[in-house]
């Protein structure tokens, strides 16, 4: 049983035998004559460096101090003319710039072009996410301007019987790129169906068929096919023809034609390309904002 203490109560711990301090301090020796591992050295290298680099870097008793206390300067204070009231935060420094250490192999500046790397995927991630909602809110608006419940109706006109400066800038290009892709696969339909009608058709030598009924059918496929050709011709010159609106509609960043593509949904419709929602009013009450952050 251990010894209890006199005045309180308390057990205390019991006197340490001969044999149990010569025990301890073998097994202490043992650790200190151990040699330390790699790892072990590394860690407290490192906890060494960190105690160090977290204490001030501004030493009183160094010339430098006492030259720049000569001058006025105090302990704590910041360097450089303060900013004017208004001005915005102060962002001077009280301490100098700390030391960062390098563990990697790699060169000097090669994390900054890492971290540049990493920013740059970051950011073209983040444009084509807004591309992508531009392009659905470009969908969204009604290509007639007329109703929006009229764009769900499957008796809307063709794109290809509006002029293109008619449709607004906000989603022309996306009209513009339909009716490529649909003028693109036309043309390549008809040179097909061409190429094979005037295989079919073309005339071969038979010794029973007149010389001019030879001309004449020959002279009839050469000209359907510069007809046909003059109407592809004219469905690309409608397309091809500049659009200088257009051309400084899509300069613009993703962000701000995004932005102006869900202002006019606001605006014309009513409607709330973040809520997907059209209200019945101009109020949109009930839409916590305009911005897409405001409605997580």
């Amino acid at each position: 049983m251990p010894a209890l203490d006199n005045h309180g109560g308390d057990p205390t711990p019991a006197r340490e035998t001969l044999t149990q301090r010569k025990k301890r301090l073998a097994r202490e020796a043992e650790i200190r004559g151990r040699p330390k591992s790699k790892a072990q050295l590394a860690a407290e290298e490192k906890e060494k460096r960190e105690a160090a680099l977290a204490n001030s870097h501004i030493d009183t008793q160094s010339k430098g101090f006492k030259m720049m206390a000569a001058l006025g300067y105090k302990a704590g204070n910041a360097l450089g003319a303060a900013p004017r009231p208004g001005g915005g935060p102060d962002e001077r420094l009280l301490e100098p710039i700390g030391l960062a250490t390098k563990e990697g192999r790699g060169g000097i500046g090669a994390d900054s072009e890492k971290k540049r790397k990493i920013r740059e995927a970051m950011a073209e991630r983040e444009d084509e996410l807004k591309r992508r909602k531009m392009y659905a809110a470009m969908k969204v608006s009604p290509e007639d301007d007329d109703n929006l419940e009229q764009r769900r109706s499957k008796k809307k006109k063709k794109t290809s019987s509006r002029p293109l400066g008619s449709i607004n800038v906000l989603w022309r290009g996306l009209v513009k790129e339909r009716a490529v892709r649909e003028r693109d696969a036309r043309m390549r339909h008809d040179v097909q169906t061409a190429a094979l009608s005037f295989s079919l058709q073309k005339p071969g030598y038979d010794p029973e068929e007149d010389e001019d009924d030879i001309v004449a059918l020959a002279r009839k496929t050469n000209k359907d096919r510069d007809k046909a050709n003059a109407v592809v011709e004219e469905v690309a010159l409608d397309l091809d023809e500049e659009d200088a609106e257009l051309d400084e509609f899509q300069a613009l960043p993703v962000a701000d034609r995004l932005d102006k593509l869900v202002d006019y949904l606001r605006q014309r419709w009513h409607y709330c390309f973040w809520c997907k929602y059209r209200y019945p009013d101009d109020a949109l009450e009930g839409c916590p904002g305009t911005m897409e952050e405001e409605h997580d």
